[in-house]
């Protein structure tokens, strides 16, 4: 899947879990709380905190559930 359809993926996800996107450039989202996922060439999503690398996840469903439980991102 190219980028732009991860993108979209990403959001629907996002929009899904409750996750609310504060700002978006190119591949890259900013969450609350200084946390940002970041689309790589290959599709995959990363997630960052305070420029930390918190994960690679290939799946959308696995990221946002990984959200939720760290409690990485509230409201």
């Amino acid at each position: 899947m190219g980028a732009p359809n991860q993108a979209q993926l990403l959001l629907c996800a996002l929009r899904h879990f409750d996750i609310a996107v504060k700002q978006s450039k190119d591949n890259v989202f900013l969450l609350s709380q200084g946390v940002q996922v970041s689309i790589e060439p290959d599709g995959a999503f990363v997630l960052w905190k305070k420029e930390q690398n918190l994960g690679r996840f290939s799946d959308v469903v696995r990221l946002c559930t990984a959200l939720q439980e760290k409690a990485v991102v509230k409201g």
